[in-house]
């Protein structure tokens, strides 16, 4: 089951690295700064989350309403 896992795992991340290369053409921005921004952006959805959920409070900067980074 492992190998089936590390298969659909892999898969995703090339999906997501074509995505983020589109993104990075389209905006004309080095590759390094987008794939950032996503990762970013979902630590910040996690965080949202999470709060929502009642686990852990939402930070200051997130009541702020600092958002995230568009893609």
């Amino acid at each position: 089951m492992y190998e089936d896992e590390a298969a659909g795992v892999n898969s995703e991340m090339r999906y997501i690295a074509l995505e983020l290369m589109k993104i990075s053409e389209r905006k004309k921005k080095p590759f390094n700064k987008v794939a950032r921004e996503y990762i970013s952006n979902v630590y910040r959805l996690r965080r949202l989350i999470k709060s929502k959920a009642g686990e852990e409070p939402v930070g200051e900067r997130q009541k702020a309403g600092a958002g995230g980074k568009r893609l």
